[in-house]
């Protein structure tokens, strides 16, 4: 999973990135910046503690902290290059300054909107030409359904309007993915304040939500600065530092689950005394699927899959011998959709 983080100059875009790296990657202020970062997770842990593994997996994100953007047409080109680095990311974080003046829902829905016009502009020249070039081209059925697909976007582009309002089937998306189109992106507009107290927060956050367009988006308000400086502390005293400011967690952890949730995906897990490792699979995925995720052989000789919940792997006392015996760990087919939080492993044979 690859996430963008984009916004204007100065909403603190390098520190939230800064927060989720925890400050161990060198930045860069005229350039994207990339890094991997393992998620947290207390299910593979507890896994860990069981099996005792010579190696424990996260799953990872990785994320694209993209340069401010400039706002406005006159800066079109310098937005267009800019945003190239985001166009290969699964969703966005789009930023948003609410820690140098008082934070108003009414404001920042403004601002929100004035930044999705700016990203539906670059997306809109895209419509532009290529529904030019299209009426040099002899059309034939999948053509057409693509013309079709590209004149509703231009429409809705045109109206300031994200993509992603359109409420694409995914087979219509797959039909534009060729596009990398930016506004089609699932997106969380992340607000950056100055945290005084959660209450505060998470009604700003709750009337943010109400107000802004709900398809395959969300608001989460946060403190970049506070979480960086959160995330910079060795374990031990993380805990002291929430309690002095009053904070039930670090918001970091819930800004993951955010954007698990934002791209509907899910975790499985192996594990065993090699290995332990979250795998991270979009919901619905059924099982040679998901054993593709580990590796292209285990899909293409897949024979079957063992599966048991969490929940069912601790009733039987931690031991898949004590789960079989009790009936809970069972034996899928390949038509088998995987669930969260199930721990699974495949049997193969590839002939050679």
């Amino acid at each position: 999973m690859k996430i963008g983080i984009i916004g204007l100059p100065q909403t603190g875009k390098t520190t939230l990135f800064g927060a989720l790296t925890r400050g161990t990657t060198q930045v860069s202020q005229s350039k994207t910046n990339l890094a991997a970062v393992g998620v947290a997770d207390a299910d593979l842990d507890y896994l860990a503690d069981v099996f005792k593994p010579k190696k424990t997996t996260p799953a990872s994100v990785e994320f694209a902290d993209v340069p401010g953007i400039p706002s406005g047409q006159e800066n079109a080109s310098r937005r267009n290059e800019l945003l190239k680095d985001a166009k290969n990311v699964d969703a966005l974080v789009e930023v948003f300054d609410a820690f140098t003046q008082a934070p108003s829902a009414v404001g920042l829905k403004d601002e929100i909107e004035s930044l999705e016009l700016d990203l539906a502009l670059v997306d809109l020249e895209i419509v532009e030409h290529r529904l030019e070039r299209m009426k040099k081209e002899k059309m034939t059925p999948p053509l057409e359904r693509e013309r079709d697909l590209l004149s509703s976007s231009h429409s809705c582009l045109s109206g300031g309007k994200a993509l992603r309002s359109l409420g694409l089937t995914d087979e219509d998306k797959g039909l534009l993915t060729s596009y990398a189109f930016i506004t089609l992106k699932p997106v969380m507009y992340a607000i950056n304040i100055t945290m005084t107290d959660e209450t505060t927060a998470g009604n700003l956050e709750a009337a943010l939500n109400a107000s802004v367009d709900q398809v395959d988006a969300t608001v989460m308000v946060l403190d970049g600065k506070l979480e960086r400086e959160i995330a910079e502390l060795p374990d031990i005293e993380q805990l002291e530092f929430l309690q002095e400011f009053g904070l039930s967690g670090s918001a970091i952890d819930t800004f993951i689950g955010r954007a698990y949730r934002l791209l509907k995906l899910e975790t499985f897990y192996t594990a065993g005394e090699d290995e332990c490792k979250a795998w991270v699979i979009e919901a619905g995925t059924r099982a040679r699927g998901a054993a593709g995720k580990i590796h292209t052989d285990i899909a293409r000789g897949f024979i079957a899959a063992e599966v048991i919940s969490l929940d069912d792997f601790r009733k039987a006392d931690n031991s898949f011998k004590v789960a079989k015996e009790k009936g809970l760990l069972r034996i899928e087919g390949e038509n088998y959709i995987v669930k969260n939080k199930e721990i699974t492993h495949f049997r193969f044979n590839v002939s050679h």
